[in-house]
Parts: structure tokens; C-alpha cells; sequence
């Protein structure tokens, strides 16, 4: 009976989990948004599941544990305090570091990392559809822009009217500058402080990517993998 019951703790767990990432990654994709019940609920049910599951593991075992969190905590923290990511990202990133234990298996022995290359699916299906938007609607008329610069729009940013960014301002923040009659592209590697509509009816823009949504679609992935080995 406890052999049994300790084969399905996984099973429960990643149940638990990969629901809570599903539906925060609905919430991010929908709003931008994501409510801090969809953390702190599944937390109390995973917490003490990932503990006896950790638990009746070996003194080493809780090491490769611990070593396989630390990493994770410290993206976590970096890329946050970096502007690399928005706050949900972050606590996603510690979401499945400390409710996914490692394996033994080189896809498992960091899951969090595994995790975000997986992730790489869904981002890169998001920037073929950015491409195919800005090669329908697209312009850079006006604009004073290298090559580099168009093709990184092309790719990270939308070419939105007005009306499109009052409807969906959570998921835009204007990219366009006007310097005198210049109009330029700003980029930056860091999430862009949001900024004022640049008073044009159709201009360039940074999509606030639902990543959440990516790392949720990326840990579904990561989890059908595991049912093959």
C-alpha cells in the first residue's frame, strides 16, 4: 500500500502542477496578469507532496534537490532584477524549481532548464506569427532604421494602429520615438518602461509576450517527454 501510494506522489503532483502552470499561463496570456492565488493554492497541496517526495529519496538525492533549486532561485532572481523578465516569469521560475524535483536522466537533472528550452517551442511559433503580422501590416516609412533594427522589429515587435492599442494596452508598450520630424525604433534587451502613446495612428511596438504561457506549454512538453523513458 505505501509502495503504491509513494509510486503516485509524482503522479499527483505533476497533476497539481501542471495545471496551475496551464491556468496561469491562460491568465498571462488573456491579461498580462496573473492572480497570486494561482500560485499560493497549488503551493499548499505541492508542498508537502514534493516534500515526502523528496523526503524517502536518499541524503544525496536532497542534495542534487537543493543544488537543482539553488539554480533555479538564482534565474529567478537575476533575470528579474536585470529586467530581463516581469515579475510572473520570475515566480514561475521558482514555482517549478521547488515543485519539480530532479532526475538522474540528463532532461531531468535541471528541470527548470529543460523547461525553458522546451519552452523555445511556443516563443518561436510567437515570433513567426509576429513575422507573418508585420509582413501584412507593417512600415517603416519614415523611419530612420538599419537593417538590423527593421529585422529585430520584424521579429519582437508589431506594427499596430491607435485603435489597437487602446483596446490591448497590456499586451503593447510603443517602441516608436519622434525626434522632431524623425521618427526612430528604440530597442533594449531589458522590459521597456511602459511610455505614452507616441501620438501616431499606426506605429511600431514591444509585445509583452505571454511567457508564462510558454513555460506552461514548455513543462507540458517537458512532462510527455518523461512518459517516454
Amino acid at each position: 500500500m505505501s509502495i503504491y501510494f509513494y509510486d503516485l506522489v509524482p503522479v499527483y503532483r505533476r497533476i497539481v502542477l501542471i495545471s496551475a502552470l496551464l491556468y496561469a499561463g491562460y491568465q498571462d496570456y488573456k491579461t498580462r496578469e496573473i492572480d497570486d492565488k494561482t500560485w499560493v493554492y497549488p503551493s499548499i497541496i505541492l508542498a508537502p507532496l514534493t516534500f515526502f517526495e523528496v523526503y524517502n529519496r536518499t541524503p544525496t538525492y536532497l542534495q542534487i534537490y537543493l543544488f537543482s533549486l539553488f539554480l533555479g532561485l538564482l534565474i529567478a532572481i537575476l533575470t528579474l532584477k536585470l529586467k530581463l523578465t516581469g515579475e510572473a516569469d520570475a515566480i514561475a521560475f521558482a514555482f517549478i524549481s521547488l515543485f519539480e524535483p530532479p532526475g538522474y536522466h540528463i532532461i531531468t537533472l535541471f528541470p527548470l532548464g529543460s523547461v525553458i528550452i522546451l519552452s523555445l517551442v511556443p516563443t518561436l511559433l510567437y515570433t513567426c506569427y509576429n513575422l507573418y503580422w508585420n509582413l501584412k501590416h507593417g512600415s517603416f516609412a519614415g523611419y530612420e532604421a538599419g537593417s538590423l533594427v527593421k529585422a529585430l522589429a520584424m521579429l519582437t515587435m508589431r506594427y499596430i494602429s491607435r485603435r489597437e492599442y487602446e483596446e490591448k494596452s497590456y499586451m503593447y508598450i510603443p517602441s516608436t520615438q519622434k525626434q522632431g520630424h524623425k521618427l526612430t525604433i528604440e530597442l533594449s534587451p531589458m522590459i521597456p518602461e511602459k511610455v505614452e502613446n507616441p501620438g501616431l495612428d499606426e506605429f511600431w511596438a514591444v509585445t509583452l509576450a505571454p511567457y508564462v504561457f510558454f513555460l506552461s506549454i514548455g513543462y507540458l512538453i517537458y512532462t510527455i517527454l518523461l512518459l517516454t523513458f
